[in-house]
């Protein structure tokens, strides 16, 4: 978080300086107003992931095509070398009460499914952010906001940092579920054999129950015609 709020930091130093010497206008009206803007794209950035946090889980079900990683795709987040860098970047699932930063529970099917929910809310909360982040541009239009010339070179690089602070976040969900993918269908296949197992040694069982009654039948049978 605090690698975060310091690239937040930096980018609105430059993005005030640069507007500076552009402008020619006062240095800290332009830092206020470039601070201002990258706190609204954090709070856009809440109220995506919130409304996201509130659609039914049908929207969240991992087995929709949307949420499907393919391979090569895997393959380019490793080329991103995305396992050096992937546990440096924030992971705020104690908002919502469920942790994404490490598989407590990897054999459990159910947990998976939860995993994977979770991870599919967070795919649609950083994905939208990318876009709603330029919904910054339209308070040019407010009377007490700067000149829309400057507003616009404010608002428009402050979107764009806001996309690549959350695409980070968004290649890791995805990476991370083709992973749990995996795990998950590996668990599923256990449990089957499993169950198929126990079903095998019930009818062994039951077939052993049966034959034992026979055999008591037939022995009664001649104790009796002896």
């Amino acid at each position: 978080m605090i690698l975060y709020l310091s690239i937040i930091t930096v980018c609105v130093l430059l993005i005030s300086t640069s507007l500076f010497f552009i402008f020619s206008t006062n240095f800290f009206y332009l830092l206020g107003f470039t601070a201002l803007a990258a706190f609204l794209a954090i709070v856009v950035d809440i109220l995506v992931a919130t409304v996201c946090r509130l659609l039914p889980k049908k929207f969240a079900n991992h087995e929709r095509k949307v949420f499907t990683v393919s391979a090569k795709e895997k393959a380019f987040y490793e080329k991103l070398k995305i396992r050096k860098w992937k546990d440096g970047v924030p992971e705020i699932g104690h908002f919502t009460g469920f942790r994404k930063n490490k598989i407590a529970d990897p054999k459990s099917v159910e947990y998976l499914d939860r995993f994977l929910l979770e991870a599919c809310y967070g795919e649609l909360g950083h994905f939208w952010s990318l876009f709603f982040g330029f919904s910054l541009l339209l308070l040019g239009f407010l009377p007490f906001f700067p000149s829309m010339s400057i507003w616009l070179s404010i608002s428009i690089p402050v979107a764009i940092i806001n996309i690549f602070m959350n695409l980070p976040s968004w290649f890791i969900l995805r990476y991370n579920s083709y992973k749990l993918e995996i795990l998950r269908k590996s668990n599923l296949k256990k449990q089957q054999r499993a169950v198929a197992k126990a079903q095998g040694e019930q009818t062994e069982s039951s077939k052993s129950s049966v034959m034992e009654v026979i055999s008591e039948v037939v022995l009664g049978a001649e104790k009796q015609g002896a």
